[in-house]
C-alpha cells in the first residue's frame, strides 16, 4: 500500500492531491471527473500516507474471504477466462512463505486440492489459444467451496457474483 501511495505521489512531497489521482486514473484508462476525484478526498485538498492507509484498510476490511480468494486467483488469470496456468499456480504456492503459524504447502497437498478442477486449457477468446497446457479452473473450485458443486452452471453463477 505504501508503494502504491509513493507511485501516486509524483512530486514526493508526502501528499497525494487530485492532480496526482487524476493522472493515475487516466493512465489506467479510468474516468477522472471532478466528482470522481472528490470522492477520494472527502473535501480535503490532499491526503497523506496515514490517511491513505486508513481509507484503504476501511475499504479492504469489508472484503469477504471469498472476494479475497477470488481476487488472488484473478491475479493469475491472464486470459480472464476462469483458468490459471497450473504450473504457475503451483510454483507460486510452493515458493510463497506461509503466514505465521501456518505450514508450507507440499506439492502433494496442492495436487489434492486441485484434483477435479484441473485439465487441459480450452481455447481462448476468439479462438486464440493461450497455449493448451494444464490449467486450474478456479471458478469451479470457488463454487465448490460455497456449496455449489463443480458443474459449469454453478461455476458461471459464481463467476458472475465475483
Amino acid at each position: 500500500m505504501r508503494e502504491s501511495f509513493s507511485v501516486m505521489d509524483r512530486d514526493n512531497d508526502g501528499h497525494v492531491n487530485s492532480a496526482d489521482v487524476a493522472d493515475m486514473l487516466s493512465q489506467l484508462g479510468l474516468s477522472a471527473t471532478p466528482s470522481m476525484l472528490a470522492s477520494y478526498f472527502n473535501g480535503a485538498q490532499s491526503i497523506n500516507l496515514a490517511t491513505f492507509l486508513n481509507t484503504l484498510s476501511d475499504l479492504l476490511s469489508n472484503l469477504s474471504r471469498s472476494s479475497e480468494l477470488s481476487a488472488a486467483f484473478e491475479a493469475f488469470d491472464d486470459g480472464d477466462d476462469g483458468q490459471i496456468d497450473l504450473a504457475e499456480l503451483k510454483d507460486a504456492l510452493l515458493h510463497t512463505a506461509p503466514e505465521p503459524g501456518e505450514h508450507k504447502l507440499t506439492e502433494r497437498e496442492i495436487d489434492m486440492v486441485v484434483e477435479g478442477f484441473s485439465g487441459r486449457r480450452a481455447f481462448g477468446k476468439g479462438g486464440k489459444g493461450l497455449g493448451r497446457g494444464e490449467v486450474f479452473r478456479y471458478h469451479e473450485f470457488m463454487a465448490s467451496l460455497t456449496g455449489g458443486g463443480g458443474n459449469g452452471e454453478v461455476a458461471e453463477g459464481a463467476a458472475a457474483q465475483a
